[in-house]
């Protein structure tokens, strides 16, 4: 079946978008108006920059210097032009706090970092890349480069108080709730780094079994053992620990 050649072109375009699709920043212009659709025989002006892309996050507390580079941009327009070009990146980690985690190379676009990272101090970077010509110009769209930092099991669980009181009626019913003791953990939230489980060290009076302990949420609950004021002592000293998850 013949087609139309305003068929064959979409088909055209389609085809160039799917090639190019993988790292590779295109725009097709009409240099006589780009917000209109193309004419029938249009003079196009292709505009091309690949990055190589950074890693999608970087482990903190590691030497990441044999990562280096961890990315790098490359405007073709110095090829294609014969432009002197300079390259250069703002933002975190090179010129906002904090400073020199990361340096850069000018004449080649080479990202390179120079420190160990603390994901509790900076969990992300945002840098943007640029493209410079000779007057400080620049001749490419700054490119926007986002590096998260992987989280390690480098922080232990804290008591969010020194000591925890709780008080029950004598008679209560078996697992009536006395208290709740908590505990927070500075590694990255809704992690298993970051999950905490508690359990009982030591209980005075230690028997009978008066209370149990909910590993999860840190709840503590009276046993099916009927506490009685008058029959038994009524302080008792509980021990508790919060502990990673992975080392219950």
């Amino acid at each position: 079946m013949a087609r139309s050649p305003g068929r064959a072109y979409a088909l055209l375009l389609l085809l160039i978008c799917f090639n190019v699709g993988s790292g590779l920043h295109l725009q097709v212009l009409s240099t006589r108006n780009e917000n209109k659709l193309l004419p029938k025989h249009p003079h196009l002006v292709r505009q091309k920059r690949a990055w190589i892309t950074a890693p999608v996050a970087l482990r903190e507390g590691e030497d990441l210097s044999k990562k280096n580079p961890i990315a790098k941009i490359h405007s073709d327009l110095a090829e294609e032009r014969g432009l002197k070009i300079t390259y250069k990146y703002t933002g975190k980690g090179i010129t906002e706090p904090p400073f020199g985690i990361f340096v850069f190379n000018k004449d080649t676009g080479e990202l390179n970092v120079t420190s160990i990272l603390d994901r509790e101090e900076t969990p992300f970077f945002l840098l943007t890349g640029y493209a410079l010509d000779a007057r400080g110009n620049n001749v490419e769209k700054p490119l926007e480069l986002r590096i998260k930092v992987l989280d390690i099991n480098d922080n232990e669980p804290v008591f969010t108080q020194d000591v925890f009181v709780g008080s029950v009626e004598e008679l209560s019913a078996a697992h009536t709730l006395v208290m709740k003791i908590n505990a927070t953990d500075a590694d990255e939230p809704n992690t298993l780094n970051s999950k905490i489980s508690y359990r009982i060290v030591s209980l005075e009076p230690a028997y009978p079994p008066v209370f149990y302990l909910n590993k999860d949420t840190g709840e503590i609950y009276t046993t099916s053992v009927t506490l009685d004021r008058e029959d038994n002592s009524w302080n008792y000293s509980l021990l508790g620990m919060c502990c990673p998850i992975w080392a219950m």
